[in-house]
């Protein structure tokens, strides 16, 4: 079984509909961004904290809540969107995401969804620890560009909330669907998590 170490409701979704059987552990890791390094990095090494995180836990304590024999992998996630260079996490407030939005407009970026997949050996009994089998770690990008948005267009969205639990401000399979052209790259990707990528790499490592 899978865990995901992720309490984003987006990433549980997507692993519902495509059928993979999993389990939400929410790592404690804060989602903050690593001063001095540029987005794509920045989320590799906080998808690989979260993961670690969970591994730790797991590793280190018996739950009677999680049959550790069944664990065989846990992904770690999290996404950031670029614009202009800088990174956009969730709006801290109303006028961060109105801001972002005007400049957003007729505009594009890059949302960058860094994954850590640690790899685990079966363990001997239901409870015993998990142990380390391997890992794997990956960046992966898709070009979103916007349509031109009026502010009475960027003020009702916002009223919705939906901005504000989102990488960037906006959810591609929510409202803001309707104010993206297009986009060059992984779909799934830009909710939060790559179901190809995913589907790729359990699959050559005889998880799935």
């Amino acid at each position: 079984m899978l865990v995901l170490a992720s309490g984003s409701t987006a990433r549980h979704q997507l692993l519902n509909q495509a059928g993979v059987a999993h389990l939400v552990i929410k790592s404690s890791v804060k989602e903050d961004d690593l001063e001095g390094l540029d987005v794509k990095k920045t989320v590799e090494i906080l998808a690989k904290k979260k993961a670690k995180a969970v591994f730790k836990m797991l590793g280190s304590t018996l739950s009677p809540d999680v049959e550790h024999s069944q664990i065989t992998a846990i992904l770690g996630c999290d996404s950031l969107f670029e614009f202009n260079q800088k990174a956009f996490g969730k709006p801290i407030n109303r006028n961060q995401a109105l801001e972002r939005w005007k400049r957003m407009s007729s505009n594009s970026g890059y949302l960058h969804t860094g994954y850590s997949l640690i790899l685990t050996n079966k363990t001997e009994g239901t409870n015993c620890p998990i142990k380390l089998k391997g890992e794997i770690s990956d960046v992966i990008s898709t070009k979103i560009f916007f349509g031109d948005l009026n502010i009475a267009e960027i003020e009702e969205y916002l009223d919705t909330d939906e901005p504000f639990t989102c990488a960037g401000g906006f959810a591609l399979e929510g409202r803001a669907g309707l104010f993206i052209n297009r986009i060059e790259g992984c779909y799934s990707n830009v909710i939060g998590l790559s179901l190809p990528w995913l589907r790729e790499k359990l699959k050559s490592n005889g998880i799935l």
